[in-house]
């Protein structure tokens, strides 16, 4: 094949016109690392690829079609990197699970009291947490500015003399006031609740 063959070959392959047994015979010769081929199909794909960008006018997109752009590309990560192993993983947009083994627990004010914040409504201002109490802790009475949903999954708790163990179900009405809470043997406990009533905020 001449150098002009290969030449005119490389122009039609460099914009995609080439095909059939042409195409196929300038293919072998860029497999076997022919020069002629290799050199000529580089200078045209440089030729072509400085012709496009001079031809485009960059365009800012608009300020949505970003925050969409880089909302999706984080929750393709997300999704990537979540499951087992990791604390969330997003399924589609607004579902999720969450891992709480893969959590670290978070000190309260409260001595003896440690917490993980699974969930949080926003919109509503209420969390859903687990809370870990240590044998011999006392929580202080306190006032319910939301509803309180306590399930004790492990272990116990007293309230006004009464032991409230595995599998119960303790709730306190919007704008109620509970009292002393205390643990002798130590519990785990599944709350729904409203987040300024257990969560300091934020100094």
């Amino acid at each position: 094949m001449t150098e002009e063959k290969v030449k005119d070959l490389t122009l039609l392959y460099a914009v995609g016109a080439l095909d059939g047994s042409e195409r196929e015979e300038l293919e072998r010769l860029l497999k076997a690392n022919n020069e002629a081929a290799v050199e000529q199909t580089a200078a045209w794909h440089a030729t072509m690829t400085a012709a496009v960008r001079q031809a485009l006018h960059p365009v800012d997109p608009p300020a949505h079609v970003k925050q969409s752009l880089m909302k999706r590309i984080r929750q393709t990560i997300q999704r990537a990197k979540g499951g087992p192993g990791s604390l969330r993983f997003d399924h589609a947009e607004g579902i999720y699970t969450v891992y709480p083994e893969h959590m670290e627990w978070r000190k309260h004010p409260v001595p003896g009291v440690s917490f993980k914040v699974l969930s949080e409504s926003k919109k509503r201002g209420y969390i859903t947490m687990l809370m870990k109490v240590e044998p011999g802790t006392i929580f202080p009475a306190h006032h319910h500015s939301g509803e309180e949903e306590c399930y004790v999954l492990s272990g116990s708790v007293i309230l006004n003399g009464k032991r409230l163990g595995p599998g119960v179900l303790h709730h306190g009405d919007e704008g109620s006031d509970h009292g002393v809470l205390s643990s002798d043997e130590g519990a785990l406990l599944f709350l729904v609740v409203a987040q300024e009533d257990y969560i300091p905020p934020a100094q």
